[in-house]
């Protein structure tokens, strides 16, 4: 079957793309599948990577494909393939962008349908519909930039006010988080009020709506989900251990000094629970194909932190080294997301 794999644009996340889809590429099988490689670059220009596939390595994060070809007519290009793989973390990709673009021009591709990306890469209004749902999440407040105005509720606000709302509801630390954006890319650990005066920019320099959560001081844990034959299933839970103090972009890409538990030292009875609560998440935002559950573990209470609709696929990625602990290997776990897309 003729398979393209989508991967780069202008999303932040652009690096740790091409990382998630030469590690892919990697591990198709060459026997089943006619692989073609396109790459967006920053300016969401299409190119077809020339390099023959058998010869692709995984490329680490901040390396880029060097044998590139621009592609005239992409969409219509694109038209003539069994598959289009999205593999683009963050914006254009899992929020759901080509997506639609492709339902409009009836491609098929792999991966969430465009409204469940598109809630769930946005984190405040994830949070509202899982609370809505009885799944628990943590505290939180979340602030929206209109032109030169800050809202909070019904009410336009300044930068000082919005510090103020900020500390009369959470004692320090706290975590500011841009609410479309991945990777923990613009998220940061807020410690006193002078860190607070000099990140709020920097968050509003990402996305025009900020997320204030309070502080999650427990384990972290993550659980894979995939949708095979129409039965959604999930993965053995993993859990995280970081020496950054928290799991920053950093942490899961450059650092030689984290430890990922798979499995997680967990109860059976608390696994399942976060299985449950993984599968109950996957079905309320109305996902398809595949996703990663994040979750905090604060005195054995289980609060949802996020939901990637595109995880990550690099080697050291947990999404695909949770399901292989629970015997998917990682090429057999391609084949089973591929077998599922293509059923539609």
């Amino acid at each position: 079957m003729k398979l393209a794999i989508l991967f780069g644009s202008s999303s932040n996340e652009h690096e740790v793309s091409v990382t998630s889809a030469t590690s892919i590429i990697k591990n198709l099988n060459k026997h089943k599948y006619q692989i073609t490689p396109i790459y967006l670059d920053k300016n969401n220009h299409f190119y077809l990577w020339t390099k023959p596939v058998d010869t692709i390595t995984v490329l680490p994060v901040g390396s880029l494909p060097q044998e590139l070809e621009p592609l005239a007519n992409p969409f219509s290009y694109l038209k003539q393939f069994d598959l289009v793989w999205i593999v683009i973390h963050g914006k254009n990709g899992e929020d759901g962008t080509l997506a639609s673009i492709f339902d409009f021009l009836n491609i098929k591709y792999l991966g969430n349908k465009p409204r469940a990306s598109l809630v769930t890469m946005d984190k405040i209004l994830t949070k509202i519909i899982l609370e809505y749902n009885h799944i628990k999440t943590m505290d939180f407040l979340y602030f929206t930039k209109y032109n030169n105005e800050y809202l909070y509720e019904d009410t336009s606000i300044n930068l000082n006010q919005m510090k103020e709302v900020i500390t009369a509801k959470f004692n320090y630390p706290i975590y500011l988080k841009p609410a479309n954006s991945g990777s923990s890319i613009g998220v940061f650990k807020i410690n006193n009020t002078l860190e607070l005066t000099k990140k709020i920019p920097e968050v509003f320099a990402l996305d025009n709506r900020l997320l204030v959560e309070k502080s999650a001081e427990g384990r972290e844990v993550e659980c894979a989900v995939l949708e095979t034959n129409h039965e959604v299933i999930t993965s053995s839970v993993g859990e995280i251990k970081t020496s950054q103090g928290y799991y920053d972009f950093n942490a899961k890409y450059n650092s030689s000094e984290n430890n990922t538990l798979i499995p997680a030292p967990l109860s059976q009875e608390l696994e399942a629970k976060i299985q449950g609560l993984a599968i109950k998440a996957f079905k309320v935002l109305e996902c398809h194909g595949y996703s990663r559950c994040d979750f905090f573990i604060i005195d054995d209470e289980i609060y949802l932190n996020e939901i990637n609709t595109i995880p990550g696929f690099t080697t050291i990625s947990m999404y695909p080294k949770l399901f292989e602990y629970s015997d998917v290997p990682y090429s057999e776990l391609l084949d089973k997301l591929i077998t599922e897309a293509l059923k539609g």
